[in-house]
């Protein structure tokens, strides 16, 4: 009786398919059931949910674009899931900190949201509840506006990225773990990753929801 009440109400769809649902529809849900992939990426451990594409790509774009709310819960889950494997593959034991690629003020304030920030708040929520020593830091801070990302190969990005990011503080007690919403080329996230070093953090890897087919080098990196 929910969905048609729901329909009746509010419209309510499901982003992925266009079902009507409360969020997403029980198949669309299932399609988001996989298991984490952890990969070696340079230096550092690299973890996502999924592959960009389909249903998670929907909900992505849904969380980002629409400010749909229950959708940023949905990618917190399973943010924290690509976390809880890093970890494990890593075998650390540790407290760990989360920190997310900062977001440019001009579109948090175009979309309503800030997505990285978002998924950390949300995923160090669920990894507490697990009994895991889990805090969120947002020392990233970046050095002027960045140039857009979207369009640009691999080595442009690189240079792009180059020198964006720096650290605002002393560095987080614990091992640092980068997190953002999307990984394509890794320019953001190696940038990010730099910064955090260099300001004498442990960094132990990086973490995203989805990542694209789009590979540096022979790996995945992450971010924008």
């Amino acid at each position: 009786m929910i969905a048609p009440l729901a329909e009746l109400v509010w419209d309510a769809r499901c982003p992925a398919c266009g079902d009507v649902a409360v969020g997403l529809c029980p198949t669309c849900r299932v399609g988001l059931d996989r298991e984490p992939t952890v990969e070696v990426v340079g230096e550092h451990l690299m973890a996502w949910a999924g592959p960009y594409a389909g249903v998670l790509r929907s909900v992505v774009i849904a969380a980002k674009e629409r400010q749909s709310l229950p959708m940023v819960t949905v990618l917190a889950g399973l943010l924290a899931r690509a976390l809880a494997a890093l970890v494990v593959a890593a075998g650390f034991g540790g407290r760990l900190v989360l920190v997310p690629v900062p977001t440019a003020r001009a579109r948090i304030v175009r979309r309503g949201i800030d997505l990285p920030s978002a998924l950390a708040a949300g995923a160090a929520l669920r990894l507490c509840q697990a009994g895991v020593d889990v805090g969120v830091s947002r020392g990233l801070r970046l050095q002027g506006m960045p140039g857009e990302q979207v369009g640009l190969s691999a080595a442009e990005r690189v240079r792009n990225a180059a020198g964006m990011l720096s650290w605002r503080g002393p560095p987080p007690g614990g091992a640092v773990v980068v997190v953002d919403d999307v990984l394509t080329t890794g320019a953001t996230m190696a940038e990010a990753q730099r910064a955090c070093a260099q300001a004498g953090a442990q960094v132990v890897g990086g973490a995203v929801v989805a990542r694209t087919g789009r590979r540096r080098h022979g790996a995945f990196g992450a971010g924008a």
